[in-house]
């Protein structure tokens, strides 16, 4: 497996626009979930954040929270999401970085969490409900916290996310929750323009990326992007017919690196 660190500096060094995929851990079901990862490395994806479903997913958008809902309706918790982990680990070498709330991570345990998630391959983690003020909570000696800022984050807030040396920071586009929407081009490259100030690391772009003209859009001014209700919402439209999901993933994925590729 590829170090996520060294992965995302080298495409940023390139000038190569880095793609990272948010799927659900484990949905629709294991194995398809299993083809659709192996599907997302074939098309060219970078890293791969595994969700882990919450009762509660206050930073998501209603595409996702289906999503949540549906994986604990299933009974899927950290434990068996961590466990998938591992599968997924298997499949593919892009470098994993789980996104879980912290009720979860609080109720195993820090220090069983962590040792467990490096063991299984995890490099790194995304907890949407700890501030930046507490990522010190996160910190772990194998696994790494990856900040999320925002429009609204002070320059105080940029400095302490630029403080943690992170492998990149991911740059919320919107004051709001996830989902596919249009993306005030100006002021989000304002807004990136402000972070980089602060910070060499690679920048990540998430909420709202839904195709490769976004990609050329931000081309420059993010080093990355995150996509994740795009697929989510794809995965439900072919929920009948789940045969052609990797393939339209892949498609999906191939159409986004190209794009940051020109």
């Amino acid at each position: 497996m590829g170090s996520l660190r060294d992965n995302l500096k080298s495409l940023q060094t390139k000038g190569e626009m880095a793609v990272i995929s948010f799927i659900m851990a484990a949905l629709p079901e294991e194995k398809l979930c299993l083809d659709c990862i192996r599907a997302l490395e074939q098309g060219g994806c970078d890293a791969l954040e595994l969700g882990v479903p919450f009762t509660d997913p206050l930073a998501d958008g209603e595409v996702i929270e289906r999503f949540h809902h549906r994986g604990t309706g299933q009974g899927l918790n950290l434990a068996k999401c961590m466990d998938f982990a591992g599968k997924a680990a298997a499949v593919t070498s892009m470098p994993l970085v789980l996104f879980c709330y912290y009720n979860p991570i609080f109720k195993m345990g820090f220090d069983k969490f962590v040792s467990e998630a490096a063991s299984l391959g995890i490099q790194g983690l995304i907890v949407p409900d700890v501030p930046l003020d507490e990522m010190e909570l996160l910190q772990g000696q194998t696994i790494e916290a990856i900040p999320m800022v925002a429009p609204s984050s002070t320059d105080e807030r940029l400095q302490k996310a630029a403080l943690h040396d992170p492998s990149f920071i991911y740059c919320v586009s919107v004051r709001g929750v996830t989902g596919v929407r249009e993306l005030p081009e100006q002021e989000i490259k304002d807004y990136l323009q402000r972070v980089r100030s602060f910070s060499s690391a690679p920048l990540a772009l998430g909420f709202g990326i839904s195709g490769p003209e976004q990609v050329k859009q931000f081309k420059g001014a993010a080093d990355g992007v995150v996509i994740g209700s795009h697929l989510a919402r794809t995965m439900e439209e072919y929920a009948s017919r789940p045969g052609l999901l990797p393939g339209e993933l892949e498609k999906i994925i191939r159409g986004l690196k190209q794009a940051g590729q020109v």
